[in-house]
């Protein structure tokens, strides 16, 4: 069976009437075809339990998996508050939930990759937590564990900006600290876009002291001490609210020596003696620079990543096009967000519908490395197309 979709939008004052907006335009456009996948994309302000079960009336025996949000993605532009549902047919899918991220980040990817069977696959979503355990550990697990390589494709799951609490999502299941993937095999080819666009400020500083991704020190001084010398009395206020509402503009950038990108971490939180927890690991020994985006740099890698992903398609058209991106890209853009979406359509083909959301992070291979050797990014902007 070819491969066919169907997207589904729903914003509504109830969950109930959120998700039956979002079935009903599926509905619309499924035109009967047996649905083998769902994903769910969903803004933190709704009773996501409720939500799941009302798609799991009309869906009763599909696979699904999902997870929350900081602003959800369609064809006509960014939005919010809204149950983005995405219908896949024509797809082979097993759909799987690992352990607890804040115990053992790698073991709870592994404990996801060892769940799936031996059967081939051509590519694995995942979606984790955003704000527990390790983002590059968890990968890891996973990717050293799979019965056999594939690329990795997915994002860190959000809370809408607060940066509290996030959740996911595996049948009707609400979850959080923990990781959920669907390996999918099927009849398309697709292509994957990687670019972030934030730029090095500074000279190369060294990591002296981590364990995962706690950054202790850098220069054998108070991590944080980085983060004072360039924002003053600015990083006083990144000691008394959440770290990443204000600094999650202001990634370490991590030099890869197959790409010409920077690998970016972005903070979450400052502990009392300088510590610095981010989304990732930064390893003792590297070196690192701190990283600024501006909307021109970040509308030149989106123009870039969109270019990458349809290069990728040996000649096909696109017939979908998933969208991962990093929260503080559309907090850079501000009321221009829809440009970046625009401007992905334009390249790809505004005939080829989007969905997707924004994150706490990203996942997808570097640029110019192997592609199911996938790395966990922040700020990045990640366009995986299918055809």
């Amino acid at each position: 069976m070819s491969f066919t979709f169907a997207i589904g939008k729903g914003k509504a004052r109830t969950a109930e009437a959120a998700a039956r907006q979002a079935v009903d335009t599926c509905r619309q456009e499924y035109a009967g075809a047996k649905p083998d996948l769902l994903m769910v994309f969903a803004s933190r302000v709704y009773n996501h339990a409720v939500v799941l079960a009302c798609i799991r009336k009309e869906f009763p025996d599909t696979p699904m998996l999902g997870c929350t949000t900081a602003g959800e993605i369609y064809s006509q532009g960014p939005d919010e508050g809204s149950v983005a549902l995405l219908v896949m047919s024509g797809v082979s899918a097993e759909v799987a939930v690992g352990g607890k991220l804040s115990e053992d980040s790698y073991g709870a990817g592994k404990i996801l990759a060892q769940k799936f069977s031996s059967a081939p696959g051509d590519l694995l979503f995942m979606l984790s937590d955003g704000l527990a355990g390790d983002g590059a550990a968890v990968l890891q697990g996973v990717r050293d564990h799979l019965a056999a390589k594939l690329p990795v494709i997915g994002a860190a799951a959000a809370d809408d900006g607060q940066f509290r609490n996030t959740l996911q999502f595996s049948g009707t299941r609400v979850l959080t600290d923990t990781l959920v993937g669907a390996k999918v095999r099927g009849d398309f080819h697709f292509g994957v876009g990687v670019r972030h666009g934030w730029e090095p400020v500074g000279l190369p500083v060294r990591v002296t002291r981590s364990c995962g991704n706690r950054l202790c020190e850098i220069n054998d001084r108070p991590a944080i001490q980085l983060y004072d010398e360039y924002f003053g009395e600015f990083c006083q206020r990144m000691r008394n609210e959440p770290m990443a509402r204000l600094a999650v503009y202001y990634p370490l950038g991590l030099t890869v020596p197959e790409s010409d990108e920077f690998l970016l971490r972005a903070p979450i939180a400052v502990e009392k003696d300088g510590t610095i927890q981010f989304t990732a690991e930064l390893p003792t020994g590297v070196d690192v620079r701190l990283m600024i985006g501006s909307v021109e740099s970040a509308m030149q890698a989106a123009r870039i990543a969109a270019m990458e992903a349809l290069s990728q398609m040996r000649g096909r058209t696109p017939k979908l096009a998933i969208l991962f991106n990093g929260i503080a890209r559309r907090r850079v853009f501000g009321l221009r967000a829809g440009q970046e979406i625009k401007l992905v359509r334009d390249i790809i083909g505004s005939e080829v519908p989007l969905v997707g959301f924004y994150a706490y992070g990203e996942i997808a291979p570097l640029e110019g490395t192997d592609p199911s050797a996938s790395c966990f990014h922040n700020e990045t902007l990640v366009i995986l197309t299918l055809g």
